[in-house]
């Protein structure tokens, strides 16, 4: 980790000479876009809502006015990330309707959309894709872009879009319940030097370093920080192992965190090169099996690598062109079980602990052809790529699969090994308007993931109604083939099944969507129906390893509410509201884990002739139902509160910014399994946070 700061700080240091001024005076809007201003009261609330209003390319793989997108979709903008004082996706993303945001049992944030969320760990968010400028970032072993990235930093982002729905036609496999895609700042968006720190609550200590510059048609840009944690630590007053024989409980979540993270950019004539290189490690919260041990230790490490090409000519369109490559390792040292659980030959008195070692690559070719042809806008595209997990072993002292101690340590029988899949995607979209008022847009992908194939289609209408506004009518079909642990390689408490069924979804949609100088407003509703969900086969068994099967779905539906008001010169009203519900299928019972109610409310205000901004924010989500068998009450439903103050030019470009979560302290909890956690996944109380960021 030390190495990859010293490179990365070698790296930006090396950079060309900045950008030299050209003698002209800045707008607002392009001062705005670079992240600071010389006078607030020179900014107009035009600028401020153009700015926000940037075209969508996440809906149809092509930019589209954000009230034409040709999808249900949701955007921040970097002003939104700072005002609301957001420092990572999983603060961010509370913010939307439709996203839920949990953490398991290692302390990995689950993001789930619409109440979807399948998959063997129950912490990965394997259902929704996440990209980062285009580019995914999960991993074909465990699945999810969280599963490597337990902190993604927001330092770096320039918007996030979020499409909620199927996105399997434009994205392929992963996009089941919808599309997370992160765009980062580039060198056409900053110029200089840039330097931030942060401290607070728990020992969190951050800082960074961003630098922008520009010779001739070279343009670069990159940042690295570097972030420490002790966490919250939180109270666990009994575990999986209470009252069983053995446990360490009552004790406190190890919720350490260190990480560093760098990106840069090149852009050069029509050509791009993105790198990223992410490294994290954790303490491992409460542990594998919900059972508090010492000593828990897991690494992350991900290399990303984009090269792109986009050109344009009048008569043969556009074309655009990538290659990419994506390398992951995990390391996790684990102590699953204390000292003397018991066993059905007794007690084992050593205590359990696993070594896991993984890796996992990625990598790939895609090309995209737009061409407008007798009034059709015509998409057109083709990927091709592999997939592989390697060096994957499991070393411990007992075998989970079993359920009896190994007579030496050494690797578990039958559980990691090495896998490999080709991956195939060709897909058509046609846009096309009838009318002045009528946008018409069919898609349809095909896509092979070594032995499993599947087809995805979809429709939109989009209708430009009086006043500004636009109906939406939407249908999509997705699907998420089975990870490496699910269907190849077994990992400890999950036995693979080759026999498991890609996971599939179709969903039908409406919205209707108001945008208007001051105002934005959206509704939609939805009803989405999931087939061969992959679920564990019985109850969690914190000793044991379940094996998998596809089980025959669920029916959802939901409606979400967004809107953003804003008055005076830039204050601003937000507010976003769902009400979700679903069954299963297979049990006629409620989806678990899914919440009837949630959203937040939260409004900006500037201060002291506008130098100062304060940013209260209300979250909400009620109670929640449990799985089949479980007894429990449901989970409790929650209210946070969270505020954020910002100075964004206190001393010439010296900005501050205090952020408050959870200001009132409030007890809240995330679900564990039954057989689990009993009083459930504490989570963070009364959190402060101070960040000072100067711009030479």
């Amino acid at each position: 980790m030390r190495l990859w700061v010293v490179l990365s700080l070698v790296a930006l240091a090396g950079a060309p000479p900045l950008l030299e001024a050209q003698g002209k005076v800045a707008t607002s809007r392009e001062l705005l876009r670079m992240g600071f201003f010389q006078d607030f009261e020179e900014l107009d609330l035009l600028d401020l809502l153009e700015a926000g209003d940037a075209p969508l390319n996440i809906a149809a793989r092509r930019e589209q006015p954000p009230e034409d997108a040709t999808g249900v979709v949701s955007v921040l903008t970097d002003e939104d990330l700072k005002q609301r004082g957001t420092h990572t996706l999983e603060d961010a993303l509370r913010l939307l309707p439709g996203v839920d945001v949990t953490t398991d049992s290692l302390g990995r944030p689950r993001v789930s959309l619409r109440g979807i969320h399948s998959g063997l760990s129950g912490g990965v968010s394997e259902d929704v894709l996440i990209l980062l400028n285009g580019q995914r970032l999960d991993d074909p072993l465990f699945g999810g872009g969280t599963a490597l990235n337990p902190s993604l930093t927001m330092a770096n982002v320039k918007r996030i879009e979020v499409l909620r729905g199927p996105g399997s036609a434009l994205f392929g496999s992963g996009a089941l319940a919808g599309v997370v895609n992160v765009i980062t700042y580039g060198p056409e968006d900053f110029s200089g030097i840039e330097v931030y720190a942060a401290g607070g609550s728990f020992a969190t200590q951050r800082y960074g370093l961003r630098v922008g510059s520009k010779a001739g048609e070279l343009r670069t840009f990159g940042i690295v920080q570097f972030e420490d944690t002790d966490g919250p630590r939180r109270l666990v007053p009994a575990d999986s192992q209470s009252g069983r024989g053995a446990s360490l409980a009552p004790g406190r979540t190890r919720d350490g965190l260190r990480g560093v993270e760098t990106n840069y950019r090149v852009v050069y004539r029509d050509y791009e090169l993105n790198l990223r290189v992410g490294n994290a490690r954790s303490q491992g919260y409460v542990g594998l099996s919900d059972a508090l041990g010492p000593d828990n230790d897991l690494s992350y490490r991900q290399i990303m690598v984009d090269l792109g090409w986009a050109h344009t000519t009048a008569s043969k369109g556009s074309f655009r062109a990538s290659a990419n490559f994506a390398q992951n390792r995990y390391r996790g040292f684990l102590k699953p079980l204390p000292p003397g659980f018991e066993i059905p030959e007794g007690v084992f008195r050593d205590g359990v602990f696993e070594e896991q070692n993984a890796g996992s690559r990625r990598f790939g070719v895609e090309g995209l052809w737009q061409l407008d042809l007798a009034g059709h806008r015509v998409l057109a595209g083709a990927a091709l790529g592999r997939e592989e997990a390697f060096n994957a072993e499991v070393i411990g002292n007992y075998d989970f699969a079993t359920g009896e101690p190994l007579e030496a340590i050494g690797p578990l029988p039958g559980a990691g090994g090495d896998a490999g899949r080709t991956l195939l995607g060709l897909f058509a979209q046609d846009h096309w308007s009838p009318t002045d008022r009528l946008d018409l847009t069919a898609g349809l992908r095909f896509d092979r993931v070594g032995d499993q194939g599947s087809v995805s289609p979809r429709l939109s209408a989009v209708v430009r109604l009086p006043r500004s506004t636009r109906l939406k009518l939407l249908y999509g079909r997705a699907f998420r083939v089975p990870t490496f642990a699910e269907r190849e390689l077994s990992v400890p408490l999950v036995v693979a099944s080759q026999g498991l069924d890609p996971v599939r979804i179709d969903t039908l949609e409406a919205a209707v969507v108001l945008r208007r100088k001051t105002l934005r407003a959206s509704a939609s509703a939805y009803a989405s129906f999931v087939r061969d969900t992959i679920r564990p086969v019985g109850p969690f068994d914190p000793a044991r390893s379940r094996g998998l099967e596809n089980t025959r779905g669920a029916n959802l539906r939901g409606f979400e509410l967004e809107l953003r008001h804003n008055f005076g010169v830039a204050n601003a009203l937000f507010a976003n509201w769902t009400r979700q519900d679903g069954e299963e299928r297979q049990a006629s019972r409620d989806v678990p884990f899914v919440a009837g109610h949630l959203g937040s409310v939260g409004a900006t205000v500037f201060l002291r002739g506008g130098r100062v901004s304060a940013t209260p924010v209300l979250s909400f989500k009620t109670s929640r139902s449990r799985e089949a068998g479980d007894s429990r009450a449901r989970v409790p439903g929650y209210g946070l509160v969270g505020l954020t103050v910002r100075a964004p030019n206190l001393l010439r470009t010296l900005s501050l910014t205090l952020t408050g979560q959870n200001l009132f302290g409030k007890d809240y909890f995330d679900p564990s399994l039954h057989n689990g956690l009993p009083g459930d996944y504490p989570r963070p109380g009364r959190a402060v946070l101070l960040q000072a960021t100067y711009q030479f």
